[in-house]
């Protein structure tokens, strides 16, 4: 014998649940509070202070009269010294001239291309002030004496100097707490939603007895 399953539907009345919701905005606020609270004290408990310095270097190629030397391609060169620059080859210089290894050097220097033209953006970044300080004025410098003393090139010419050292935060503290009162809000909000489901379906199955 086939037995039929009974379906229950609750109506939710989106008016009244929005009331509901909105009436509990004391709530809702400390929760908010309360969590962006928490995300800004992980974010100073977590975040380091970071130094860092940029600079920018064009490339230039040899030239004979109008024309560019055949064997040297400006981005293939271009990309050449962005790769040097995280290697032995450049950073043993600087090495010599700080108390710095070359595997420190490398986790301090970035290099990059800026999109569409043949500039180097480099930056130096630690944790450690004076270690940057050091390291960015010897870097255009090393750069410099690797291509023309090194690889035979024309000197790299310097488009900025090195920058002034800017601090910034590893966990930006503001960002933090604006995920915190989001999140506390959503969770909040959540939470009122379900008891507000819960309250409705215990009253209709009141209603059918």
């Amino acid at each position: 014998m086939s037995q039929k399953e009974r379906v229950d539907l609750i109506e939710v009345d989106l008016l009244d649940m929005c009331k509901y919701i909105l009436s509990k905005w004391v709530f809702i606020l400390i929760g908010m509070v309360v969590f962006a609270g928490a995300g800004f004290g992980y974010a100073k408990v977590k975040s380091v202070t970071e130094y860092s310095s940029k600079m920018q270097v064009y490339v230039t190629v040899p030239k004979t009269s109008d024309k560019v030397v055949i064997r040297d391609n400006v981005n293939e060169l271009t990309t050449d010294y962005i790769k040097l620059l995280g290697t032995d080859l450049f950073t043993k210089g600087i090495a010599d001239k700080t108390n710095l290894s070359k595997d420190e050097l490398k986790n301090m220097i970035y290099a990059e291309a800026v999109d569409g033209t043949r500039v180097i953006e480099i930056k130096v970044k630690s944790e450690n002030k004076n270690a940057v300080k050091k390291v960015s004025k010897l870097v255009i410098p090393s750069f410099q004496k690797m291509a023309v003393n090194v690889l035979g090139k024309d000197k790299p010419i310097i488009a900025d100097y090195p920058s002034e050292i800017e601090p910034t935060e590893t966990i930006e503290t503001q960002k933090a707490a604006c995920i915190g009162a989001v999140a506390g809000f959503v969770i909040v909000v959540g939470c009122y939603f379900m008891y507000y489901l819960i309250k409705l379906s215990q009253k209709c199955k009141n209603n059918r007895r």
